[in-house]
């Protein structure tokens, strides 16, 4: 009995502490708080039927405590909408391998193998993508690493746009001599404004297609599609490991194109196309010469009304372009991913229209 009532306790606690925090949005900031100090006093209660001396072997308020967080868990249970597929044991193990489930989350990958999450996956989130549960009520969160960039492009565009069509203007001589002078010396003009931040956007969409690349071929390897280890290091980016020190050597976005589409559908991408060869050729090159600048390499030189044109070729058709494209050569059957089509393709960018967003259900696979 003493057994089978401390792993009891254990488990329903550790079921506590996992959907109550998922779902933490959907309590009042004391019923969270309440609910996880009665989570952190059945933890004493756990050490103490470890310790002889310190339990008095009372069955009768470990057996309370129990039906008393079954009670938490179910309510809070309740609120997440998923049905769970798994042994209550399979997420007490979970939680016991991941101290840091409340700063990073859960991932797509665990997340699947707990819950029917079918509808998530439609949607198109990744293995490696993140699950933040609902830190306000029915507001979910996901953490998905690619759109990051999205965001950022989105941002210096959006602040560019603004500074182009006079919608923010720089500060006023008069007003300029009234800050102090280290502020003053931050002040930038108008132009180098739209500048940098029409630069900025650019450079971020680049960051976000290469993200979303590596994301689709690291979701492939969480799934297993590697035949041998040189295939599975090559789904994580790896294009050789020396032996002898370990030091690893990374495919080039060219290569991995090839080698992602090769293993996931079994047909190589033609990297010499128009799509891949242009984006790789002018986007990406302008992007390493940045990244990787020297004076020895010379001045790029690229016009404030260039830089524009080329963030607004970008949002209008070459960045979805390229993604489709890949994700084309990749699963030929299966849609591209809602939630980063909609987020492409929505009206994020000031001045761009907004084009239509896909609200069906994706094929999975």
């Amino acid at each position: 009995m003493y057994y089978e009532l401390h792993k009891e306790l254990s488990i329903q606690t550790a079921l506590l502490q996992f959907y109550c925090f998922l779902t933490r949005g959907f309590f009042s900031e004391t019923e969270f708080i309440s609910h996880f100090d009665y989570g952190n006093e059945n933890i004493e209660q756990i050490h103490n039927m470890a310790n002889p001396e310190k339990w008095n072997g009372d069955y009768s308020v470990i057996t309370n405590r129990i039906s008393k967080t079954k009670e938490i868990v179910i309510e809070a249970k309740s609120y997440l909408k998923w049905s769970q597929i798994c042994p209550d044991k399979k997420i007490a193990e979970f939680m016991n391998k991941n101290p840091d489930f409340y700063e990073d989350g859960i991932s797509v990958k665990d997340l699947n193998e707990i819950f029917d999450i079918s509808e998530v996956l439609e949607n198109g989130y990744m293995f490696h993508d993140s699950f933040h549960g609902y830190p306000k009520k029915h507001l979910y969160r996901f953490g998905v690493d690619c759109l990051d960039f999205l965001y950022s492009a989105s941002y210096f565009y959006n602040e560019g746009f603004d500074y182009f069509n006079n919608r923010l203007t720089k500060k006023s001589f008069s007003e300029m001599n009234k800050l102090p002078s280290a502020e003053m010396k931050r002040i930038q003009s108008k132009e180098e404004m739209m500048f940098r931040s029409f630069r900025e956007s650019f450079i971020n969409f680049i960051f976000f297609v290469e993200s979303f690349i590596n994301s689709v071929g690291y979701d492939a390897y969480l799934k297993g599609k590697g035949t041998d280890e040189t295939e599975k290091d090559r789904l994580k980016g790896i294009k050789s490991v020396n032996q002898r020190n370990g030091f690893k050597t990374y495919l080039s976005m060219k290569d991995k194109i090839k080698e992602y589409s090769r293993i996931i559908s079994g047909t190589e991408l033609d990297v010499n196309n128009d799509i891949f060869k242009n984006y790789i050729n002018d986007c990406v090159e302008l992007r390493n010469q940045y990244v990787h600048s020297s004076p020895a390499k010379g001045k790029i030189k690229i016009s404030l009304d260039e830089w524009k044109r080329k963030c607004d070729l970008m949002i209008d058709k070459q960045c979805f372009e390229v993604l489709e494209t890949f994700w084309n050569g990749c699963y030929p059957e299966k849609q591209f991913p809602v939630i980063i089509f909609n987020e492409l393709n929505g009206s994020s960018f000031k001045g761009r229209l907004g084009k239509m967003m896909i609200v069906r259900k994706a094929r999975y696979q």
